[in-house]
């Protein structure tokens, strides 16, 4: 009787456990295909899904396969990126299944000297040499080195210079890092509206930082990056010495963002906070800087040959007014933007103006940007404190360098007084980087 009451019990164990298993769609291998030097090992470390990963339906891992292939893609050092996947066995309710991954890599060496002008630094000579997915690492090497020259009573004078080497997308464990060394002499000018100069800093700085990011799931993300910096053989007028300074910033916010071929589409937010600790020598007691930003940008795919953006920016300074904010408008002088707080809005249409298929692309992108800036302790004036600017983008992509993209803005500031046939309202920015 109780070998029979152990059996029952046994068989009802056992057919319980097969009513109740849970159906299983498995990772069993990859199959890997590469037409380029990017390394098997580099490439697991970067995806997200797994040898032996789990997903509850069908269509979890038809998902997770079809937005790992979109992250390939928007690392921008792939020509083509083909993924898909099938079914290898059922065992039960766990079916396993191959996914395979075709890769071709892109060009990624570029060494780039250019000579640049920007209307509010002047002309520039320098060297940007990018290295993305250096050797086969999918890790990122970038150094930049450039310096400004001006004309300053008939001569050609030395301004500004950078020495900037950068390790970016760095696989540590789980994690990605950035890693970037700055030496840098900078002349730091600010100006009223009207262009008198108020304030001016000449000195030399050395600065180290590394930052990372914790992907939260659901294109949710948290950053942290932490710098030190020593400034150094400072000279000119109304300024702080800060001779040593570290910052810790980091931000909170949610990306879906996707390159789709030369145009974008998604919605990314973010918000970061940034506290500074300044040594002050010559003050009675030294500082805490701290200042909250809040960054929206969208953008929309209207045509094959439109791509509308928009980017909605707000930065405020509790303790410290923020030069450079004419940075935010395309056309308005750096230096006549100033304050504690600031708010700006661009919105861009970008045109496919030449397509062609196996080359590139021309993009031709007119714009228009306002901004408020708030100064500290100076009551608001609408004439000084709104400005706005208005230009066009042209940009050029080329299919074998996916990594790199030219760009030459010519803006004008529409809030200025000044004459439309004085070069000094306008702006002429020639550069390897977008907007935004």
């Amino acid at each position: 009787m109780k070998k029979n009451i152990i059996l029952i019990l046994l068989i009802t164990i056992v057919m319980s456990t097969a009513l109740f298993a849970e159906e299983q769609h498995m990772i069993e291998r990859f199959h890997i295909s590469i037409d380029g030097v990017t390394r098997e090992k580099a490439l697991f470390k970067e995806m997200d899904i797994k040898q032996g990963q789990s997903f509850a339906t069908y269509e979890e891992l038809a998902l997770a396969v079809s937005e790992q292939k979109q992250d390939l893609i928007n690392t921008r050092v792939f020509n083509e990126v083909k993924m898909d996947f099938e079914k290898l066995s059922t065992d039960g309710e766990i079916h396993k299944y191959l996914v395979k991954i075709d890769l071709e890599d892109t060009w990624t060496i570029i060494p780039f000297p250019y000579p640049k002008y920007d209307s509010n630094t002047g002309f520039r000579v320098g060297m940007k040499f990018f290295w993305d997915n250096a050797l086969g690492s999918l890790n990122n090497f970038y150094l930049g080195t450039n310096m400004d020259l001006k004309m300053e009573n008939g001569k050609v004078n030395p301004g500004n210079w950078t020495f900037n080497p950068q390790l970016n997308e760095v696989k540590i464990g789980s994690k990605e890092y950035n890693f970037a060394l700055m030496q840098q002499y900078s002349e730091n000018t600010k100006k009223d509206s009207d262009g008198i100069v108020l304030e001016e800093h000449k000195y030399y700085n050395t600065a180290f930082s590394v930052d990372t990011t914790f992907n939260l799931g659901n294109d949710f993300f948290y950053t942290v990056s932490p710098s030190v910096g020593f400034n150094y053989a400072d000279s000119g007028s109304n300024y702080e010495e800060e001779p040593f300074y570290t910052t810790f910033g980091h931000s909170a916010g949610f990306n879906n963002v996707d390159w789709i071929k030369n145009f974008r589409k998604g919605y990314s937010l973010s918000a970061g906070n940034s506290i500074s600790y300044v040594m002050r020598p010559d003050a009675s007691s030294d500082k805490v800087k701290f200042s909250i930003s809040l960054d929206g940008r969208y953008y929309a795919i209207l045509h094959k040959r439109l791509n509308y953006s928009n980017r909605a920016y707000t930065v405020y300074s509790f303790n410290d007014e923020i030069d450079g904010l004419g940075d935010n408008i395309r056309g308005v002088e750096d230096s006549t933007m100033y304050g504690i707080a600031g708010a700006f809005m661009s919105q861009d249409m970008t045109i496919g103006v030449i397509q062609w298929e196996g080359v590139g692309e021309a993009q031709f992108q007119p714009f228009f940007d306002i901004g408020v800036v708030k100064r500290d302790g100076i009551s608001f004036d609408p004439d000084k404190d709104i400005r706005y600017g208005s230009g066009a983008d042209f940009i050029l992509y080329l299919d074998k360098l996916n990594s790199l993209h030219a760009r030459g803005t010519i803006a004008a500031d529409l809030s200025s007084d000044k004459a439309w046939t004085d070069l000094d309202r306008y702006e002429i920015i020639i550069t390897s980087s977008l907007s935004y």
